[in-house]
This record gives structure tokens, sequence and C-alpha cells, in this order.
């Protein structure tokens, strides 16, 4: 009974961790939002995506390493403190990042440049 309640809980703890950064999925942007765009404007865009990009990257590859630390201390200390544990989820953010840094580029192709 006791080692069902630890595996529920570390299981638990592991569903609210932070996804590191190269595991999360770009979110679809239809390049159509960047059709008005020239080349140098798609080439500025790109580098300001990409700047965000890698900010949200290492704030959520932070995150994820601070909330697997904190899980396994938490596991071996106090069990129920691991439930508890979270943060500042840069996914969503990331997401989305990469689905625009897609649609530029797919934007790009299209005009030629």
């Amino acid at each position: 009974m006791k080692a069902t309640i630890t595996i529920i809980a570390a299981a638990l703890a592991l569903a609210g961790c932070a996804t590191p950064p190269d595991q999360i999925a770009p979110a679809y942007t239809s390049p159509a939002a960047f059709a008005g765009y020239t080349c140098g404007q798609l080439n500025d865009e790109a580098v300001r995506i990409n700047a965000r990009l890698v900010s949200a990257s290492v704030q959520q590859s932070a995150q994820a390493d601070s909330d697997a630390t904190m899980t396994a201390i938490a596991l071996l200390v106090f069990w129920p403190a691991a439930l508890v544990i979270g943060g500042n989820d840069q996914a969503p953010a990331i997401a989305q990042l990469r689905g625009e840094a897609e649609a530029v580029t797919a934007a790009a192709v299209l005009r030629g440049c």
C-alpha cells in the first residue's frame, strides 16, 4: 500500500514538472500573418522571434531543472511537498514562438527571400 501511494505521488509530481524546451512542439501559425512583409521585415521578425525564443527556452530549461531537483528532494524528504512544485512555465510561449518562426520561414520561402 505504501509503495502504491509513493508511485502515485511520484507520477502526480512528475506530471506537474516543466517540460524541457526541446520537447515542446510548435503551435501552428499561418504564414498568411506575414504575407505583407518584405524580405527585410521577415528577416527582422525572425531575429526578434528567435531572441524571444532563446530567452523563453533558457527560462523553461531552468524551470525544468529546478522542478526535477525539487521533485527528487521532495520525494526523498517529504513527498506531499512534491504535489505543489511548479512555477513559471514558458511552454505555451515557446510553442507559440516556434510556430511563428516556422510561419516566418514559410512566408520567406513563398516570397522568394
